[in-house]
């Protein structure tokens, strides 16, 4: 008799739970102000939550590839990161908030966003430090700062022979680090490593480089520094030609290449050197996330 009246008492429970969750759910409220705003290769859908929120979540709807998607959005958020998009469409989005139990579910009203158009996802490039093309570089296309008027002319930089030297100032005109060798192009080339030999039959350290940088320009006066090397590179080795590669090819009319430091702080030598643009590959990743999109 105990055990019937149990489960009696059981079944009348649930029966209510059921009847409260089915009968008693309310009605949503919605959120307001939805906007959309193009990202690289997506949109940042944007609302404001209302000051009751009283819902259970937020349903955001675009379409993708023709097909409809349906993402989901925590109550205490204002803002959802659409990505896998693409630049060749435009998008727009829906909102609608939702009230749920295990039993029901209501619905608000639904609200569409403008209209966005995706930010193009930009090339991927990669450079290749060990497949260079020489630049064609004389001695009337460079400048240095500073100059010895007593040896070392900056010919000598670019004369093919590592045995002769360029020198700057040590005995007049004397100037602090950095010097540097100045490139002078008519038109627009890419620079992306040196190499260079220190200067040859000569024990004298204090003047081999130790950093290196970079600067361009578009007019021959007004210049960016754009590249620094690591510090403390290695000078003690003047029987072999030493190499410097940059992070990338920089394009530009005018090059400073630039030494930032060596042993001696005012004068530097180098026996040779020689400018190369690297070698790269261009992906187009906009073109990648389209052949995923349109297999959506």
């Amino acid at each position: 008799m105990r055990k019937i009246l149990y489960t009696a008492i059981v079944a009348l429970l649930l029966i209510g739970c059921d009847d409260s969750n089915d009968s008693n759910i309310a009605e949503p409220s919605d959120v307001v102000s939805v906007s959309a705003e193009s990202r690289l290769g997506g949109a940042l859908v944007k609302w404001d939550i209302p000051e009751d929120a009283d819902y259970t979540y937020l349903e955001i709807g675009y379409v993708k590839n023709g097909k409809q998607v349906i993402e989901h959005a925590s109550k205490f958020t204002d803002t959802l990161l659409v990505e896998g998009l693409i630049n060749k469409e435009d998008f727009s989005f829906t909102i609608k908030s939702v009230n749920e139990t295990p039993n029901a579910r209501t619905e608000g009203a639904i609200l569409t966003s403008n209209s966005v158009t995706p930010i193009r996802r930009l090339p991927d490039i990669t450079y290749y430090p060990e497949e260079l093309e020489k630049l064609s570089i004389t001695s009337d296309m460079i400048d240095t700062y500073t100059q010895e008027n007593s040896e070392g002319p900056k010919a000598n930089l670019v004369d093919g022979d590592i045995n002769t030297y360029w020198h700057s100032a040590w005995s007049s005109g004397v100037a602090p680090l950095p010097h540097w060798i100045e490139i002078n192009n008519t038109e627009v080339s890419n620079l992306g490593a040196i190499k260079y030999w220190l200067r040859q039959n000569n024990g004298d350290k204090g003047g081999r480089p130790t950093q290196w940088g970079l600067e361009t320009s578009e007019d021959g006066v007004t210049w960016e520094r754009v590249w620094e090397s690591d510090d403390n590179l290695s000078v003690s080795d003047s029987s072999i030609e030493h190499s410097v590669t940059f992070d990338k090819n920089y394009s530009a009319t005018n090059f400073r290449v630039l030494i930032l430091k060596d042993g001696s702080g005012t004068y530097a030598h180098l026996g040779e050197i020689s400018f190369y643009k690297m070698d790269s590959r261009i992906v187009d990743k906009e073109l990648e996330a389209e052949e995923v999109y349109y297999s959506f």
